[in-house]
């Protein structure tokens, strides 16, 4: 009941996060256990969202970065296409700092 509720609250977080692209997305950890990898990749795309503020893209890359890897480990079959453009973005910002 209660890995349920905790799943349903994280649910609820990530879609408000979704629908408020410039709002929070998840970033403390949770327990293991309540991770699927449709949570993942869900707080993954609220992290590539946030990246379009430039104060805040290298950190919101490297969130969803580690999203995208967790949901991939996970089995997420979408996992590989956010890392794929996170990988392209986080090079783009390197050579701009070059």
């Amino acid at each position: 009941m209660i890995k349920q509720l905790l799943t349903a609250t994280a649910f609820f977080v990530v879609a408000t996060a979704q629908a408020e692209p410039h709002g929070n997305c998840v970033t403390n950890e949770l327990d293991d256990r309540l991770i699927t990898a449709d949570l993942a990749i869900a707080v993954g795309n609220c992290h590539l969202a946030r990246a379009s503020d430039e104060g805040e893209a290298i950190s919101a890359l490297e969130y969803a970065h580690s999203w995208f890897l967790q949901a991939q480990a996970l089995g997420s079959s979408q996992a590989r296409q956010g890392l794929d453009v996170v990988e392209g973005k986080l090079a783009q910002a390197g050579q701009a700092h070059d």
